[in-house]
């Protein structure tokens, strides 16, 4: 059991040391308990994280080891490297997984409010999360953050949010030309299909037929200029005349070797081994 912390001070050091030291003991009994089922024959998952997934990650990394370097606050300071980065990146990815619920409600609720204002909302959210992340972690670890630090721990996790939410904004503009181009081709889509899921496209001789979940229609355009279009979205090349989006895709079907996607209104669309690899690594299928 780590050694208590002393109830008249409240150390970020101390306690980032303790976080690491249950974690460390957590692990420990993670890799006994895998070691024993591989022992007994259990093959296991194989699970292939998305290239969305991974970018995330490396932007938790990256962020956390910058914070790890910098110590803001002197939270970190003499604690062993390993340590430090440990608590900062913890801590990171705790606050990219709150922004993934948050960042949605507030677009939902908050959409037509300035950008600013609503950017200022987002990292004061983000800071009760993960003040509140903060606290909690500390009490399973049997000790307890006086209440009168917690204005002070608020303040500097406010401060990291706001920098957080910067990056964020900067990656977003970063991404900007990506989503207008995407909203250029649904403004193609027909009236008569349009404001459905966009299921896939795939080419017919000069056309593009359309599959979305209200229908289908052909419209006269390139695959080519689709494809720089629809780069923005979440979706894959899966033929040398298809596109599919992965929100259209029902099931996964192999069949001599040859794999289908089954859309969800029952059209079967190819995979050719020249785009599979691509699918694989993103996660779509094993």
């Amino acid at each position: 059991m780590p050694a208590p912390l002393r109830k008249d001070v409240f150390s970020f050091r101390e306690m980032a040391l303790r976080w690491f030291d249950e974690a460390r003991k957590f692990g420990q009994r993670q890799s006994r308990s895998a070691n024993g089922r591989n022992k007994g024959g259990d093959a296991g998952v194989n699970w292939r994280p998305s290239r969305h997934f991974m970018v995330q990650v490396l932007w938790v990394v990256g962020i956390g080891s910058f914070l790890a370097i910098t110590s803001p606050f002197g939270a970190t300071k003499g604690q062993p490297p390993l340590i430090g980065w440990a608590y900062w990146t913890g801590f990171v990815g705790y606050g990219a997984l709150a922004a993934h619920f948050i960042v949605p409600a507030l677009e939902k609720l908050l959409g037509r409010w300035p950008r600013p204002v609503l950017y200022l909302v987002l990292s004061l959210t983000l800071a009760v999360v993960v003040s509140a992340g903060i606290v909690g972690m500390t009490m399973l670890t049997g000790e307890w953050v006086p209440f009168r630090f917690w204005p002070k721990l608020y303040g500097y996790v406010w401060v990291i949010s706001i920098g957080i939410t910067i990056v964020m904004v900067l990656r977003g503009q970063n991404n900007k030309t990506s989503l207008d181009q995407s909203a250029n081709f649904e403004n193609r889509i027909p009236a008569k299909i349009a404001g459905g899921t966009l299921y896939a496209i795939n080419a017919e001789d000069h056309y593009l037929r359309i599959r979305t979940s209200r229908g289908e229609a052909l419209i006269l355009m390139r695959l080519g200029d689709a494809l720089v279009e629809l780069a923005g979205m979440d979706g894959l090349r899966t033929h040398r005349s298809w596109w599919v989006a992965r929100a259209g895709v029902r099931e996964v079907l192999r069949q001599n070797g040859k794999i289908t996607l089954e859309l969800r209104d029952g059209t079967m669309a190819p995979v050719s081994r020249t785009y599979a690899p691509d699918l694989r690594s993103a996660g779509w299928f094993s």
